[in-house]
């Protein structure tokens, strides 16, 4: 009982404290991106063959009408099996993501407990992962559940991987398992795209024998199924699943999507920001801006570029000194950290140059190192009964690790609270013009419709380059019966984005209420050019025409729709009753 107790204690306590820390989290609601990806989303309101086909053919935000760069049918499924469990209410959505957090927490200390670390390091290291801050923004806010889950079935993926270097029976059975696993996480988020050299790392630092070259090349040929499982995943994105530019998410260009080393010079800086985060998570928040850079030569850019040549020189000198366990450790954690940065870091252009939430999987490698030689200074000063050094030392660590949990706990109240988490943004980032336009929504949904303005009036001054706050601010002034400047003000969206959808619905609305049907239907087509698979569009367009008397044109209309409506039964049931009223005429 003594041994088992012994081998289940520390499972135990990190259960115990991540449950203690994300408890705080069950009663908080769906908002912000959770609207598109999910409440409005109808293809994860229920399990269905068509809605499977579905999140496997279409983007994200193909449910609401729209485009974008993400493809996440795993994630999806996710959604709705919660939507499946409680509807929208929010209790099973943040089980879920919790229990994904904490499985990948206990994957951790399995993995370096078992290879190379010892328990007590191993058991930091996951501690550090499962309290750390940063992580809430990837666990409490539900449609960030795609970094927890990626990383869930990549860790899934490197133990099989291990299990199946070992001699036995159950060889292909592992080797199998990972590469589904690797699969499931590349459908759960893009960046799993980087799972082949983490194993590589992996294999070097805790697998291998033989010397750094002669392991890397072993890692390399190891590797090669995972590569083409990734590279058959990227030739896909690529083409038939490229749905708004794969490799850019900026529509138009500018100096930093345009060049390779203002990205990588901007992102100098943006490692003195994540290094500071890792070590002293404060001032937490979604949104930062960051300054663009061109210049090797501006601050902060040059003392990280020498730092990070210091660190290279660190990792050749163990290497030559043949200190074996030192270069293996500060290997993994280097290598880790920086590959599992890599898809984010502004080599390719994407949605934004730093997010906390980016560093969900790359904490693990500097905080495996700092959980190394903190045991090894620790065993060092016991050997040594220091113990007025010793204890110190551990009340140091237990007041720094709880000061982790305590932020965390504050983020997850503050995620629970989506006024005071905008207003809290904007403390930071005054002028996001994002934040500004959602924390105007949530004004508007608690009937402060002066606010609301405020808030949308702020954006268009932040730059007018935001569709959003043109089309909310001209649905308060059609709540107000301001007919005309409603429609200048979703004329005004279409014009700074003509893809972007709302503003057609309801510029028809208001044409049809003006008695100016001609109009109406114009804007109604234009939607449908937009939106060709949305049902709702048609049934809509089908009435238009039945008022107009062509009938001829509504019957087209409602038969095109129909063959789209499988995703929304309440179209469909609409699209089927007007059909049998004009058929029976």
């Amino acid at each position: 009982m003594t041994k088992k107790l012994k081998q289940f204690l520390p499972i135990i306590i990190l259960i115990g404290i991540v449950f203690a820390i994300y408890a705080f989290n069950l009663n908080n609601r769906l908002f912000w991106d959770d609207d598109d990806w999910i409440i409005n989303n109808n293809s994860v309101h229920n399990i269905s063959w068509d809605n499977i086909k579905f999140w496997f053919s279409e983007n994200v935000l193909a449910g609401v009408g729209l485009k974008s760069n993400y493809y996440r049918p795993m994630l999806f499924f996710t959604f709705a099996v919660n939507y499946a469990i409680s509807g929208i209410k929010p209790w099973s959505w943040h089980l879920l993501s919790n229990f994904l957090h904490i499985a990948n927490g206990l994957m951790i200390f399995y993995l370096f407990s078992r290879f190379g670390a010892g328990r007590v390091a191993a058991f930091l290291t996951a501690l550090v992962f499962l309290v750390h801050p940063i992580a809430t923004e990837a666990v409490t806010y539900i449609s960030g559940r795609g970094d927890p889950l990626y990383v869930f079935f990549g860790l899934a993926a490197l133990l099989a991987f291990i299990k199946s270097q070992s001699p036995g029976s159950g060889a292909l059975a592992y080797r199998l398992t990972s590469y589904l696993a690797l699969v499931l996480a590349l459908l759960s988020r893009e960046v799993a795209i980087i799972f082949p050299l983490l194993l590589i790392v992996a294999y070097i630092a805790f697998i291998s024998k033989d010397r750094f070259w002669m392991s890397l090349k072993k890692g390399f040929v190891k590797s090669l199924p995972y590569l083409a499982i990734v590279v058959a995943y990227g030739v896909l994105r690529l083409t038939v699943l490229n749905f708004d530019n794969t490799l850019n998410f900026y529509g138009t260009q500018n100096i930093y999507s345009e060049n390779l080393h203002v990205r990588l010079l901007t992102f100098m800086h943006v490692l003195a920001d994540y290094v500071r985060l890792l070590v002293w998570p404060t001032g937490l928040h979604m949104e930062r801006s960051m300054t663009v850079h061109t210049s090797l030569f501006q601050w902060p850019v040059w003392p990280v570029f020498l730092i990070l040549l210091g660190l290279i020189g660190w990792l050749i000198f163990l290497y030559r000194k043949g200190k074996n366990t030192d270069f293996k450790v500060w290997f993994f954690g280097v290598a880790w950290f920086f590959i599992a940065l890599a898809p984010v870091s502004g080599i390719t252009p994407i949605n934004a140059i730093l997010y906390e939430h980016w560093l969900y999987l790359p904490l693990i490698g500097p905080w495996f190192i700092a959980a190394f030689y903190l045991v090894r200074l620790l065993n060092f000063l016991k050997l040594r009964n220091k113990t007025f050094l010793l204890i110190p030392c551990l009340l140091l660590l237990v007041a720094y690790l709880s000061f982790f949990a305590y932020q965390s706990i504050r983020r997850n109240i503050l995620w629970g609270k989506p006024v005071e988490f905008f207003e809290d943004i904007l403390k930071y980032e005054p002028n996001s013009a994002r934040v500004n336009n959602n924390l105007g929504n949530l004004y508007f949904n608690q009937g402060d419709i002066e606010k609301a303005e405020t808030s949308y009036r702020k954006t268009i001054a932040a730059g007018d380059i935001f569709a959003q706050p043109h089309y909310n601010i001209g649905s308060i002034l059609q709540s107000r019966g301001d007919v005309e400047g409603a429609i200048e003000e979703f004329e005004r969206a279409i014009a700074v984005d003509p893809n972007f959808t709302y503003s057609y619905q309801n510029i028809a609305v208001l044409y049809v209420k003006k008695g100016n049907l001609v109009k109406a239907v114009e804007y109604l087509e234009q939607l449908k050019k937009l939106l060709p698979q949305y049902s709702r569009v048609y049934y809509n367009l089908a009435l238009l025409y039945v008022a107009r008397g062509d009938s001829k044109s509504a019957l087209d209309n409602l038969s095109k729709g129909l063959t789209f409506a499988n995703a929304d039964p309440e179209a469909k049931t609409l699209i089927e009753r007007l059909l049998s009223e004009l058929t029976k005429k």
